[in-house]
């Protein structure tokens, strides 16, 4: 692959992994969901450690959006990695601050992700995630 061919695919991955991001920080669970490939390949561990198939992923992620207000996402680093023409590895770092509809907040400090995405139909989708990070810190609402 040439060059040039490496920084389309990195600029169209980007623009795909922006859009996943901005679906998160809106708590929009459907869309952000749309950006996984569902079959019985797709692999995901958990912050909590534990390895999921989509529907297990889904229905964590479901559970945690159901509850979500708004994130507020900042990234420290982000490293595309093209494999080939259909498969680009994507490392993340950053922090979120997530605040629920019912006033609590969950600071989430050094938040590192690697993503797998593999072009599918000619649409991105992440194949296989991995997420990481120190304890949270959980910020109860004064009542």
């Amino acid at each position: 692959m040439t060059d040039l061919e490496t920084a389309i695919i990195i600029a169209d991955v980007k623009r795909f992994f922006d859009s996943m991001t901005g679906f998160s920080e809106k708590a929009l669970s459907a869309a952000f969901l749309e950006c996984y490939n569902n079959s019985p390949d797709f692999l995901a561990f958990s912050n909590d450690g534990i390895m999921r198939h989509y529907d297990e992923f889904k229905q964590i992620c479901t559970g945690y959006y159901d509850r979500l207000k708004q994130q507020r996402i900042e990234t420290i680093q982000e490293k595309f990695r093209v494999i080939d023409k259909n498969l680009v590895i994507v490392g993340w770092t950053g922090n979120i601050v997530a605040d629920f509809k019912n006033g609590d907040t969950l600071k989430m400090k050094g938040y590192a992700v690697t993503y797998l995405f593999k072009r599918i139909d000619n649409t991105w989708k992440v194949i296989h995630s991995h997420e990481s990070s120190p304890p949270p810190e959980f910020i109860k609402k004064a009542h």
